[in-house]
């Protein structure tokens, strides 16, 4: 493993309850849980880590998980961790390049946590990927970023963890020109032109995300 994906191993480790806190899965019970079927099959694009699999292999344990990165690092690291029910399956790919590694309409749910915003074009992806992978009833949780001004992103980003304090500051600057690139507008315009429906959302497991739960129109 690299010292650069060891730090961003490492960055993934320390955020994670960042993103995925009691808000998040408050959100979750209430509108994500009861419109899955008892034994749903769940696709997660870019699991990092792989925590995310682990908290709903515990939460489901009738579910059939998958997860697809383009990091090798964290596809070991998903591998290596112990899942108190099903274990997923694992696949290393970059799927902003190639299509999803699933059958047409066999996917229930499928899930994406601050990777949206980073591919060029989001559009062919929410229009021709997710939407070919889910089921006529399936549903897709999007988790990303949305613009913020750059006093309150930085000041933000200095005192949360996941980077030492020496890097806090050079990080911050370079994360806000990548996580800064969309308004909420640019999202819901993106979602129009994408034939996703939002059918629930929250601003509340970060003040810099919001989370969507999407249905193919």
């Amino acid at each position: 493993m690299t010292q650069r994906d060891e730090r961003a191993l490492r960055r993934q480790l320390e955020r994670y309850t960042l993103r995925f806190n009691d808000a998040f899965w408050l959100f979750w019970d209430e509108e994500v849980a009861p419109v899955l079927p008892p034994a749903p099959v769940i696709v997660d694009v870019g699991p990092g880590p792989g925590l995310f699999l682990r908290d709903l292999s515990e939460r489901l344990p009738d579910a059939t998980l998958h997860g697809v990165d383009a990091n090798e690092a964290m596809v070991e690291n998903a591998r290596a961790i112990d899942y108190a029910g099903p274990v997923p399956s694992l696949v290393l790919a970059n799927v902003e390049g190639s299509p999803l590694p699933y059958d047409d309409g066999s996917v229930d749910l499928l899930t994406m946590a601050a990777v949206l915003h980073g591919f060029d074009d989001p559009f062919s992806f929410l229009r021709e990927q997710a939407a070919r992978v889910l089921k006529p009833d399936g549903r897709m949780l999007l988790f990303d970023w949305f613009r913020q001004p750059m006093r309150e992103y930085v000041e933000r980003r200095l005192i949360e963890p996941g980077e030492p304090e020496e890097t806090r500051y050079e990080r911050a600057l370079e994360q806000f020109r990548i996580h800064n690139k969309y308004t909420l507008d640019d999202w819901l315009w993106v979602f129009a032109q994408s034939g996703m429906r939002i059918e629930a959302e929250t601003s509340e497991p970060h003040p810099f995300a919001r989370v969507w739960l999407l249905r193919p129109e």
